[in-house]
C-alpha cells in the first residue's frame, strides 16, 4: 500500500497535513486533510486527478501511472483557475509589476538626465 503525506502552509500561517493511501492491488484511494477524510475512491488503477480546497486554495492531487506496477503522486496548487484567492493574487501581481516598471523607468530617466547634465558641463 502506498502511503504519502504533504504539509501545506497557507498564507495565514496555518499548517495542513494532506495524506494519501492507495492500495497496490485493489487501487482503493483515500485522501485526508488534517485527519478528516475528504476523498474515498475505489479501483483506481490508472492515472487520475482529484481537486479539493484547503481554505481558499484549490489543490490538485494527481495519481499518475508510471508503469504497470507503480504510480507517481503529486500535490500542486492551481493558481490558474478563476478562484477568489487567485483573482486577488493576480491583482497583486499586476500592481507589483506596474510599480516595478514605474521604478525602472524613473531610474532610467534619472540616469539619462544625469548623463546629459554632466556631458553639457
Amino acid at each position: 500500500m502506498s502511503q504519502l503525506s504533504w504539509i501545506y502552509l497557507d498564507d495565514y500561517g496555518g499548517k495542513h497535513q494532506v495524506g494519501l493511501y492507495h492500495g497496490d492491488k485493489t487501487g482503493h484511494v483515500m485522501v485526508y486533510v488534517n485527519s478528516k477524510v475528504i476523498i474515498i475512491d475505489f479501483h483506481i488503477l490508472d492515472t487520475k486527478k482529484y481537486s479539493f480546497y484547503i481554505g481558499g486554495e484549490l489543490c490538485e492531487l494527481e495519481l499518475e501511472k508510471a508503469d504497470p506496477t507503480q504510480f507517481k503522486y503529486g500535490l500542486k496548487i492551481n493558481e490558474k483557475v478563476n478562484t477568489p484567492l487567485n483573482r486577488i493574487r493576480k491583482a497583486y501581481r499586476k500592481r507589483d509589476f506596474i510599480k516595478s516598471l514605474a521604478l525602472m523607468l524613473f531610474v532610467i530617466l534619472l540616469i539619462v538626465i544625469t548623463t546629459i547634465f554632466f556631458i553639457n558641463q
